[in-house]
């Protein structure tokens, strides 16, 4: 889902919240390539989607993790747009 080789053209400030589903050695080395302003916020207790169509809102974790990561971009939004 996201190559490393990329990193180095990212331009903008970049937020990224990858679940379980996401390989994370993957995200680390995009990490650690990627050279503006960043945050990656590991949810490894849900799937991808949890933030959208996937998340089941009436599991109180799902619902506390999806509130967590929609004020994660909230902020990273406000400080940086």
């Amino acid at each position: 889902m996201v190559d490393a080789n990329d990193a180095p053209g990212i331009t903008i400030p970049f937020a990224m919240l990858p679940s379980k589903d996401e390989p994370k050695d993957d995200v680390e080395k995009w990490q650690k390539a990627v050279k503006t302003k960043n945050i990656v916020e590991w949810f490894p207790n849900q799937v991808h989607g949890f933030m959208a169509a996937r998340g089941d809102l009436k599991d109180d974790t799902v619902k506390a993790d999806y509130e967590k990561a929609y004020q994660l971009l909230l902020n990273f939004f406000h400080e940086h747009m």
